[in-house]
């Protein structure tokens, strides 16, 4: 049997084959229950959490490109709201596309890939501020769901009115924040 101690997180098949395990092997490892399958063509040692970071690599690794986790999965993953999504949320490329019921794209043109996004192992993730920022323009998809994760993280001095404005400014849609930031200042 081949050593699993090498699989940190979720991996591919193909990264499998690469450490000599065949198709028949992943058969006969997720029988054994040595393997998880988390994903269409997505495994996990079984001895290995199944965290929402682990969550977020294996999405990540299904949909290949350029991916950030954003909106309510990143609201979710900085407890600035009680819902828990049941599809991991994506931020991608306008173009890109997927069948995968676990996952939910967020398609952009212009991604901005260099603001407001933190770059995890093996996945990346919008940064509280462009998560409340995405939320809030985001109204038709998530409801007002962007507004309260914005008060909570305000109540919880997790950031401030005005790191969530300078944010809006990088995206360049602080006149479309403004009206909710000046509600609630």
């Amino acid at each position: 049997m081949p050593d699993l101690n090498k699989i940190k997180g979720p991996v591919t098949v193909k990264e499998l084959s690469r450490l000599g395990i065949t198709p028949m092997m992943i058969q006969s490892l997720v029988i054994a229950n040595e393997l998880l399958p988390v994903g269409r063509g997505v495994y996990q040692r079984s001895s290995e959490d199944l965290s929402d970071e682990n969550s977020f690599r294996a999405a990540t690794k299904r949909i290949k490109g350029k991916s950030a986790v954003c909106l309510l999965s990143a609201l979710a993953f900085y407890n600035l709201v009680d819902e828990i999504p049941k599809q991991t949320w994506l931020l991608v490329d306008s173009g890109k596309r997927t069948y995968q019921k676990d996952i939910r794209l967020f398609r952009s043109r212009n991604p901005k890939w260099s603001v407001g996004i933190i770059k995890e192992d093996g996945y990346w993730i919008t940064n509280k501020e462009r998560t409340i920022v995405d939320s809030i323009l985001n109204e038709k998809k998530l409801g007002l769901l962007g507004i309260s994760a914005l008060k909570r993280a305000i109540a919880q001095k997790e950031t401030t009115l005005a790191r969530v404005m300078d944010m809006a400014m990088s995206l360049k849609v602080r006149d479309r924040i403004y009206p909710y930031i000046k509600v609630l200042a």
